[in-house]
């Protein structure tokens, strides 16, 4: 008999967390906080083997994550494999929005930031590339069209965030580790719980958070996890994203169950259903947000001014809705905006 090969690595240590969550219907259960953080330090650090690692996401897939192994996914990240962005602004948003981008509406949120920093709320922006299963337009790759400089370390990440109010930091960057799980998780073809955790890392640990996500049945668990540490809202937005919707109610959730938005823009003047379906191509987008950060009369600058109104009022920055939209047109219509853009591709 030939001999079985033996792993490098020593498995046994994972293998309860496989078991956990891939028995049968009747026996699988969910993991508890401390076993999810475990587990995906296990994962990060290398002791887990890839097919461990496989199986155990889409075990985890299949059960469905509950907000207790989100929370400890989270905390495996922001304890252990997170290089944070070092800064001394207060307070800070940050605004965390999916990792692998849009490909069918406007990736404005680089201008939301823009305008929210320029109306005094500075904001943190993270994400990666080429994630799947969409690998759409990013944040990152939007900023980089701009001409934002997207390939800093951590420490100057919180030198940009510093002088300007917005920053930027790349998971190649504040944490590589799960950065280089990504190869692997286009293996999968499907989305996997990763996809929701890397959203609520926080690089910044900012006391604010704004969460964008779109299927409502996962919403009581997210909002369970999310990790801004004074305060955190989710935004059903335009793909899961955090951008507001002309025309078209948008729900937002605040941290307990009775904490509920329910966003009617035709209330404030945003009546007509406008979309902003630019071409699948990073410049586009780039120009949808540089055409919105210099006040130019189009359906982005509307969209960004909404949302970011809408933002404002959550965290008490302005006394309601109307004047945060009117205080975001102001900081468009100024300049100031755009004046941040100009310091941060400077």
């Amino acid at each position: 008999m030939a001999d079985v090969a033996v792993p490098a690595r020593d498995p046994a240590g994972f293998i309860p967390h496989v078991q956990a969550l891939g028995r049968g219907a009747t026996l699988r259960r969910d993991l508890t906080r401390a076993e999810a953080c475990d587990a995906l330090d296990r994962i990060l650090g290398g002791s887990a083997t890839e097919a461990q690692t496989g199986a155990f996401l889409i075990a985890q897939r299949v059960k469905g994550e509950c907000a207790a192994e989100i929370s400890g996914f989270a905390d495996a990240v922001r304890q252990r494999w997170l290089e944070p962005v070092p800064h001394s602004v207060s307070p800070l948003l940050d605004l965390a929005v999916p990792y692998d981008g849009k490909e069918r509406t406007a990736q404005l949120v680089p201008a939301v930031a823009l305008t929210l920093a320029a109306c005094g709320l500075p904001v943190m922006l993270h994400g990666d590339e080429q994630v799947p299963t969409k690998a759409g337009v990013t944040v990152g790759a939007v900023l980089d069209q701009l001409g934002v400089a997207t390939d800093l370390v951590p420490t100057e990440v919180g030198f940009r965030l510093e002088a300007d109010g917005v920053a930027y930091c790349s998971a190649a960057r504040f944490m590589p580790a799960w950065h280089d799980l990504l190869p692997m998780r286009w293996e999968f073809g499907l989305r996997t719980v990763l996809n929701t955790v890397e959203k609520l890392v926080n690089p910044a640990n900012a006391e604010w958070q704004v969460t964008g996500f779109y299927h409502t049945k996962y919403i009581d668990h997210v909002r369970a996890a999310q990790t801004g540490g004074q305060a955190s809202w989710i935004v059903q937005g335009e793909e899961g994203s955090i951008e507001m919707r002309s025309g078209r109610k948008t729900r937002i959730y605040g941290q307990s169950a009775n904490e509920t938005v329910v966003l009617d823009p035709e209330a404030l003047g945003f009546a007509r259903r406008v979309a902003v379906e630019p071409d699948p191509d990073p410049a586009a987008h780039a120009a949808l947000n540089g055409q919105a950060v210099n006040d130019e009369d189009c359906p982005a600058r509307d969209q960004v001014a909404l949302t970011t109104g809408v933002i404002l009022s959550l965290f008490g920055s302005v006394p309601d809705i109307p004047s945060g939209i009117e205080a975001a047109r102001l900081a468009l219509a100024s300049g100031r905006a755009n004046a941040i853009l100009q310091s941060m591709s400077s």
